[in-house]
């Protein structure tokens, strides 16, 4: 059977269970150079971005398969949240909270959900940068399924990052 690799040295191997599992779970970031290993318990089993700088590696074509040729560095460029159905008062849920990630080689865009070890600093530096973005970058993204969250979703943000302070 074919090994696949990616970026500075997750070795996967096709398994009957899952489409790929990782052997090697460690890769340096593509910007900042930082050594990046996967945590389970931090919800990083798929891990392709460095929770210093956010930035990530255009690995996969799908979430953790792995597929994709490109390997470009891919640049946090805002946040949105995963919406998951309505609450019981027909109001949209908010689900996790989803870096927006754009492909510096051939401009894709991917959404890869936080992990509970990125860094809350850089996450909300992202958030103020995307504020910034033109309506013209922000509609381009919306039509590839990523919307930006707006200025009004902060307090949400920092709830979701920081916990609730009473």
């Amino acid at each position: 059977m074919r090994s696949h690799y990616y970026g500075g040295g997750g070795k996967l191997r096709r398994s009957r269970t899952r489409a790929f599992h990782v052997e090697k779970a460690e890769f340096r970031c593509c910007r900042c150079k930082s050594i990046v290993g996967v945590n389970i318990e931090m919800g990083t089993a798929h891990r392709n971005h460095c929770p210093l700088c956010l930035w990530s590696r255009h690995v996969d074509t799908k979430p953790g398969n792995r597929a994709s040729n490109c390997h470009g560095g891919m640049a946090p460029v805002g946040l949105a949240f995963a919406r998951k159905g309505a609450d019981k008062f027909g109001r949209p849920r908010t689900g996790d909270v989803m870096l927006v990630h754009v492909c510096q080689s051939c401009r894709a865009v991917n959404l890869n959900r936080i992990a509970g070890d990125d860094c809350p600093e850089a996450i909300m530096a992202v958030f103020t940068r995307s504020l910034g973005l033109a309506a013209s970058d922000r509609e381009r993204l919306a039509s590839q399924g990523a919307v930006l969250l707006p200025a009004g979703d902060e307090e949400e943000l920092r709830v979701s990052l920081y916990g609730k302070f009473v």
